[in-house]
């Protein structure tokens, strides 16, 4: 199987409205016009479903941020970005980021599920579905609204039984991918990591099949081989509209191993290959 990981598009929409004040998109609003509409691009972003399927691209991931401040024009941008890759037949699973969930009021009336509608993921922050050739999909909603120059995401308890209970109804020689905005592991700073996240180390070690984490939120790209510890290949593609090099992976799945292509966005040359590697696929037994 054939699998692309996007994340972190941040489409964006600066606003004038003075309601602002009262939350902290203000914050995103300052961010955009002073920093962001600089480090941050989307048009060439259009040119990925076409490009993607191309490749024979079987499924997509985005792992989160599809906006920047959860603003309507933004997710209404985010959505059409997501349909493109539908137009061309390819399926699409999204999670939400923090950027996603930036307001309480946004958090309340669960403005992105408006928009990428998945009745699992929006009540019960865990979603899990069956793809080809013995690969599943389990996809995490950890984004919460946060205070002000914060951007934690949260392992809740209800989502670690939820998590449990998914993985324990798997077949153990089928593989998972593990789709959620916020990095498994920590970093040095703490407002910025996932709350609870030893649990979920904790969670994915008790079980064969988690195979890859796919996950954002760092806007730096890497990969993390802790396979030997019982936890799966962990990747962050990085931001897709990053500038001047947006990136995503595309990986090919195999029974035992996987091969990841990293593509880079530049001016001169568009979409291409950067560098790719080849990993074995541990699962426990």
């Amino acid at each position: 199987m054939r699998i692309a990981h996007l994340s972190d598009p941040h489409f964006s929409h600066f606003t004038l409205n003075p309601t602002q004040f009262f939350s902290k998109r203000w914050i995103g609003n300052f961010n955009f016009h002073f920093s962001r509409k600089k480090s941050y691009q989307t048009a060439h972003l259009w040119h990925l479903p076409e490009f993607l399927a191309r490749l024979n691209v079987d499924t997509v991931f985005i792992t989160g941020d599809l906006s920047s401040t959860s603003l309507t024009q933004e997710f209404t941008a985010g959505a059409a970005f997501v349909q493109a890759f539908k137009d061309q037949g390819l399926p699409v699973f999204v999670v939400p980021g923090n950027h996603d969930c930036y307001t309480k009021q946004s958090e309340k009336n669960k403005l992105f599920y408006r928009f990428f509608p998945c009745p699992d993921l929006s009540t019960k922050r865990i979603v899990c579905q069956r793809l080809q050739q013995g690969f599943w999909y389990i996809g995490l909603d950890c984004a919460e609204a946060t205070p002000p120059f914060c951007s934690y995401g949260h392992f809740f308890e209800e989502t670690e039984k939820a998590l449990i209970e998914a993985l324990s109804a798997i077949p153990q020689n089928e593989r998972v991918i593990i789709c959620n905005h916020f990095p498994l592991f920590p970093s040095d700073r703490p407002l910025h990591d996932l709350k609870r996240f030893h649990a979920l180390q904790k969670t994915l070690h008790q079980f064969p099949q988690p195979v890859l984490y796919l996950h954002g939120h760092d806007h730096a790209y890497y990969i993390v081989d802790r396979q030997k510890e019982g936890l799966p290949l962990t990747l962050n593609c990085g931001s897709c509209a990053h500038r001047p090099n947006g990136a995503f992976f595309i990986i090919d799945l195999f029974e035992k191993e996987c091969l990841i292509q990293q593509f880079l966005y530049t001016q001169e040359n568009g979409w291409e290959i950067h560098w790719q590697k080849h990993y074995s696929l541990k699962m426990q037994c």
